[in-house]
């Protein structure tokens, strides 16, 4: 009579918080600014988003900023000057007018007015300060602009701050991305910036989770 053999369950594999803190930075530099043509095909090129730690191939919002960079790089030289036109609408539309009612500021989603600058902004600020960091330039990029908010999670990562940055994704972030990238999902004009929403989102989603909980 056979007998099985018990063996060690497997352990699940740690993870590398320095490279999850280059993948929020990275999404930070892309919420932050407009990015030009020849620099989103540089980006393709170099593999991203398929190199992403917190993202896998093949997952959706892998998928689609893998086939929107993938249309860009592949534009050719006379269409680019039109391409780039959009892309900077569709930039201006979620970041700077607001055409899309998909503010960028965690404030607008949380206050009872929606008002940017309100209590949300100032509770940011004050994480920010603990560890002495504070934003760079708070009247052009608020505190709790989603770019600031990224880059302080991967901050956070990088120091080896894991409780914290769950805490603060689980207190900020989680709070209102969902709806932010929905809607930018929803309504941008551009696969780019769509797909950027989508896969902010499933990277925080997938941080949170491999994250301790927070206490």
């Amino acid at each position: 009579m056979s007998t099985s053999k018990l063996e060690p369950a497997p352990q699940a594999t740690a993870l590398p918080l320095e490279a999850a803190s280059e993948d929020l930075a990275a999404l930070a530099w892309l919420h932050e600014s407009e990015r030009d043509v020849s620099t989103l095909g540089r980006l393709h090129a170099g593999g991203f988003p398929d190199g992403l730690t917190l993202a896998r191939p093949g997952m959706p919002a892998v998928t689609d900023m893998e086939q929107a960079l993938a249309v860009i790089r592949q534009v050719g030289a006379e269409e680019q000057a039109a391409l780039q036109d959009d892309l900077d609408a569709d930039f201006a539309g979620i970041y700077l007018t607001h055409a899309l009612r998909a503010s960028p500021c965690e404030s607008v989603w949380l206050d009872e007015e929606n008002l940017m600058m309100q209590g949300p902004s100032f509770a940011v600020r004050d994480c920010y300060r603990r560890h002495g960091l504070a934003a760079a330039n708070w009247r052009h990029i608020a505190d709790d602009h989603l770019a600031n908010e990224l880059a302080f999670v991967a901050h956070l990562l990088a120091g080896g701050h894991a409780d914290e940055a769950r805490r603060f994704i689980d207190e900020h972030l989680m709070q209102w991305l969902p709806r932010f990238a929905g809607r930018v999902t929803e309504r941008a004009s551009t696969r780019f910036y769509a797909a950027l929403a989508g896969l902010t989102l499933q990277v925080v989603e997938s941080l949170q989770q491999r994250l301790p909980a927070s206490g």
